[in-house]
Parts: C-alpha cells; structure tokens; sequence
C-alpha cells in the first residue's frame, strides 16, 4: 500500500508541477507527509523515515512558499515557472530512484527490545568497561581544540593574518575533534542506556557537558549537532517513537538549525536572518532552478561533476576535476551575489548523466541505505560498524541539501570519529568473551 501510494503520489506531484510549481512542491508536501505516516510502524525503514524528513524540511514548503511570494536571493532576482518546473522534476526523479531501489523488499517487524530488555547477555557482556577509555578520547579531542581557538570559540572562517585557513585546517583542528567528542559522547550514553549504573551516567553527563561546549554555534553547527548528535537520537527513537524521530529532525532544522545560524552570523558580522520558510538555509532548490535558468546546458560530465562536488572540502588545486565545478561557472558567479551556494547533489547527477542520473543516483543511495537499516538497530552490539551505521543515516540529511554545504568532510570526520568511538568502546568485548566461554568450559 505504500508504494502504491506513493507512485501515485509521484504522478500527482508532476501532473500539478506542469500547471504550477507552486502546487507540485505542495503535492510533495502532502506525499511526504502520507510516507511519514505510513513509516511509523515498527520495522520500517530508518532511512526512509529520515528522507522523507528531509524532503519535507527542504524540498516542500519552503520552496513552494517562496515561489509564490516572488522571493528573491543572492540578488538574482525572480526565477521563471520554466526553471521551476524543471527544477522539481530532477527532485521526483531522484524520489522515484529512492523508491524504485526498494522494490521486493519485505521489511519484518521490529523485535521488542524495549528499554534493554530482551538483549542477548553476550551483547551485553561486549560493551562492558569503555568507559575510562571513552571519557579519556572526549577529554583528548576536547584539549586538542585549544590547538587553534580561532576556529573553534573566536570566530567562524574568519582569516587569520597570513592569509585565508585551508579546509583541510577546519577538518583536522575542528570538524573532527568536535565529532570525536559528541561520537564519544554518543556511544557513553547508549553504554549508560544498557548499564544504567550511577557512574555510567555520570560520565555521560560529563561528556554531554564537554559535547556542548565543543559544539559552540561559531563553526558551521547544524552539521556538528546533526551528524554527532542525531545517532543517538536514532538509536533512542528509531524503532519505538517514529513519529518523534521525525519531528526532532524537522523541529532541529525548521528551527533550531535557522536560530543558530543567526546567532553565529549576527553576532559575528551584523548579519539578519529572515523567519522560515523565506531563510537562505532553504534556498537550495531556489539556487536549483536558478542554475538551471542562468548557466548554459553543460556537456555531460559521466561522473566528473559528483566526484568534484564531494572532494570540495580540499584545497582547489587538489581538488577532483575542478572544471567541472558547476558553482564556478562563471555564468553562474555573474548571477548569484554568494559563491558558497549549496547544490544538492541529484542536481549534480542531473549535469553527469542527464535525467538518468537523479534516478540512478536515487538507486545507488538507497541500496547503500538497505544495508545499513540492517545495521542500525538499538539491540546491535555497540561497536565502530554500528556507530558508523549511525552516523551515515544522519549524515543525509545535509547530504541532501547539498555536499557544499559540509556533508563531504563532516560525514568524513564522523565515520573516522564514530570508528574511533567503537573501537574504544569494544575494546574489552574479546578477552571478556574468552574469560566467559573458558569459565564455561571448565563448569
């Protein structure tokens, strides 16, 4: 019943995008609403719960409200219906390549694991002892941000005096520490959630106050908060609570995300932050049609595009095919007033592989995604592989909006974060099982 509906709801979506956009992003909104609702069940896909989030955050009202108020960003002025329209066709295709990945998959409900309970006593014996090893990594990546302040509690991409900080320095000095320390964080917490013992929690909640701290809103901090934090608000919340699930996610972008933004802009540069839905954190599809509109038809890129889009995060002349950099054709740098535009990546696919390519890159993401809906249980042990299951799933959420606008290097400092993470965690699990099977033995 789900995929009929939405296959429907596709159709439906597209039929109202060729009379006005306006109505298909409202047709999306409604799609992704009915798919919310249809994956509140146990035993659904985590994923899709967290794309259609997404795609309700990013990709519904807040374009559709925007075209029909005439809303203009980066001095570009007023797109045409024509651009729109296109634009919201590259969107439903990757949604069908999603879906179409999905077909002869039958989910089995979720066992009860309700609370710990129902664990199996040899996952519980393989998170036992990780915590003065954890505390230890929190503390160690917590220190080492004092390495370089000014990227971390001065203020955010501001250059120092020799001149501009490579990417690279924000990832080794900033992004990962910050992830070590909220994936450290993450994984005392899931420990303290199965121990439930008072110093269990008392070095979560330490770490939790170390997490805070790190995540200090001057440094790009929706990204910090989605792809540290939301694992463990998919763990908690995954199976039982959906619906919270969902709007958590909603709720930290919708509103959260736009909040921080001003604070870390205004505070630092005087800048104002328009309300939703008419902020720049919900331009992407905007800056979609705007492209489309503005730049001539590319030649088809077979891959170059998306291999430059997700290695932007190193210098430029390190960079992957940098000519194959939409962002900098000068077409587009003569129409948009902000050259650190985010462009969503099934619109990269778009110029590689013409409307073949949101469809298969659709398929490709959500076969990777089948995969670790399987991993990414709350009853799994607690090791690197789970936590990197984790942080995957959360990482989509800005890979949606768009690799520009950190998806590459956060979700790259959050899978080497979370592996370090599980290893620490786990580091006591194979001596405790051979104790265990030898005292067995010997019984």
């Amino acid at each position: 019943m789900r995929t009929l509906c939405f296959w429907f709801g596709i159709a439906a979506a597209f039929a109202c995008a060729q009379v006005d956009p306006v109505w298909g992003y409202a047709a999306v909104c409604l799609l992704a609403l009915v798919q919310l609702a249809m994956l509140g069940a146990p035993g659904k896909s985590i994923f899709l719960l967290i794309h259609y989030t997404a795609v309700l955050t990013y990709f519904s009202v807040a374009p559709a409200m925007q075209i029909a108020a005439d809303v203009s960003f980066w001095d570009t002025g007023v797109i045409g219906s024509e651009a729109h329209r296109q634009a919201i066709t590259l969107l439903l295709l990757y949604m069908a390549g999603v879906e179409a990945a999905r077909f002869g998959m039958h989910e089995a409900p979720a066992p009860d694991f309700a609370r710990g309970r129902g664990v199996p006593e040899t996952q519980i014996a393989g998170v036992a002892h990780p915590v003065l090893l954890l505390l230890s990594g929190t503390v160690a990546a917590f220190a080492s941000l004092f390495i370089r302040p000014d990227l971390n509690f001065i203020a955010r991409g501001l250059p120092d005096e020799g001149g501009q900080n490579l990417p690279v320095d924000f990832i080794v000095y900033s992004t990962l520490p910050k992830l070590v320390v909220l994936m450290c964080f993450v994984a005392l917490a899931i420990h303290a959630y199965r121990r439930r013992t008072v110093w269990s929690w008392c070095a979560a909640g330490f770490a939790l106050v170390l997490a805070g701290i790190a995540a200090y809103p001057v440094n790009t901090p929706r990204q910090i908060l989605l792809i540290g934090l939301l694992p463990l608000f998919i763990y908690a919340l995954g199976v039982k609570r959906r619906w919270l699930l969902s709007m958590l996610i909603f709720g930290a972008i919708a509103g959260l995300g736009p909040v921080l933004n001003l604070v870390s802009r205004g505070s630092f540069w005087g800048e104002t932050l328009t309300t939703f839905p008419y902020s720049q954190d919900f331009d992407a599809m905007y800056i979609v049609a705007g492209l489309l509109e503005r730049a001539p038809e590319p030649d088809l890129g077979l891959g170059r595009y998306l291999l430059s889009a997700f290695s932007f995060m190193l210098p430029r002349d390190l960079k992957m095919f940098p000519e194959f950099d939409p962002l900098g054709w000068p077409a587009v740098l003569g129409n948009f007033s902000q050259s650190n535009l985010s462009l969503p990546p099934f619109t990269t696919a778009y110029f590689d592989f013409g409307l073949a390519g949101p469809v298969l890159l659709g398929v490709a993401v959500s076969a990777l995604f089948r995969v670790l809906d399987k991993v990414a249980q709350p009853h799994a042990a607690l090791s690197s592989t789970y936590l990197c299951a984790l942080v995957l799933l959360a990482a989509y959420v800005p890979f949606m909006r768009g690799p520009i606008l950190g998806w590459g290097p956060f979700a790259a400092s959050g899978l080497i974060a979370a592996v370090f993470a599980g290893l620490l965690s786990s580091r006591f699990r194979q001596p405790r099982t051979r104790a265990a099977t030898y005292a067995h033995g010997t019984t």
